[in-house]
């Protein structure tokens, strides 16, 4: 098959199940990476089909694995920090631009392998998914850039999960081992479950975007200061929306100095009201970002506490 393709997509998932027919591995928090080795090289590109080889150079070793051969492999690249993934560690490498030999040798990548497409003149596509594994881990050693993931029994899919959040790790993925891998396809061979921690925080405004739903921009209590920490659009209705609107007169910015809201995932906010600091809701999200925002916050209700009762994490 001809790359950049976009890769197999996981389906959310509730809660880790025990299940022979599976297989679990730990969710490490990076970005997606597809490799293609041809010709001695190693290339690499993103989820979104945007090449990447240039900005990873310790990967470039990889090549000398596979004797010549073609192979094409799924992914994903990671940075620790203090043991443990740092999403925006990684993100501050998975930049466009020129490669900044000082930012790669402080912040060193590690890409994790966790699939074999291709091998010499073969596609392995419709394979079962524990034979792709297999002869994945018989072809790569691991090395200081790149190793295998490891696979845990499908039985011990709750226990795994316990563990990662002990750890306070991501999450894991659960994938059916007699899987083929579908490209470009959300399926439900391969199933995310995440950490989620949940807080109270206060509307402090929210966006209106002309022809698309808008948002809360969100806000939570350090000691008497107001924090902003973050927008979120999933968990909000329309109605929702239209009934903040109606409720909720515009004010100034509440905060001592207007945020920045800019965010790496969504698209610009569009027109922000600013609102007085009143109504409360109950967010779910991932964790806290290095820049003190939510990750993935859904909003899963509105709550009747003073504003005053949404407090920043004493760990935050």
């Amino acid at each position: 098959m001809k790359l950049p393709f976009e890769p197999m997509l996981l389906t959310p998932g509730a809660a880790a199940f025990a299940d022979a027919g599976w297989l679990y591995q730990v969710k490490w928090d990076g970005v997606r990476n597809l490799t293609l080795v041809e010709g001695g090289v190693a290339r690499h590109w993103s989820r979104r089909l945007r090449e990447r080889t240039h900005l990873y150079p310790e990967f470039g070793g990889l090549a000398s694995v596979f004797g010549g051969k073609r192979a094409v492999l799924d992914g994903e690249i990671i940075v620790q920090r203090g043991g443990k993934p740092s999403f925006a560690g990684v993100l501050e490498r998975d930049v466009a631009g020129s490669l900044n030999l000082r930012k790669a040798a402080a912040t060193p990548a590690t890409l994790m392998l966790f699939d074999l497409l291709e091998y010499g003149d073969r596609e392995l596509y419709s394979l079962p998914l524990g034979q792709r594994l297999e002869m994945l881990a018989s072809v790569v050693s691991k090395a200081d850039a790149w190793e295998v993931v490891t696979s845990f029994p499908g039985a011990a899919g709750p226990d795994l999960f316990r563990a990662c959040m002990a750890q306070e790790l991501e999450g894991v993925v659960a994938k059916r081992l007699g899987s083929a891998y579908q490209v470009g396809v959300r399926s439900r061979d391969w199933v995310k479950i995440k950490r989620k921690q949940q807080m109270l925080a206060v509307v402090c405004g929210y966006t209106a975007p002309v022809g698309r739903s808008g948002g809360l921009l969100l806000g939570a209590y350090a000691g008497e200061r107001l924090v902003y920490i973050g927008r979120a659009g999933s968990g909000i209705s329309s109605a929702d929306l239209a009934t903040i609107r109606a409720s909720l007169a515009p004010a100034p910015c509440p905060f001592g100095k207007e945020p920045s809201l800019r965010d790496r995932f969504a698209g610009p906010p569009g027109p922000v009201v600013w609102v007085e600091p009143r109504l409360t809701v109950h967010v779910q999200f991932t964790e806290w970002t290095e820049e003190g925002r939510l990750r993935d916050p859904v909003v899963v209700g509105f709550a009747t506490a003073p504003a005053r009762e949404a407090s920043m994490p004493v760990h935050q």
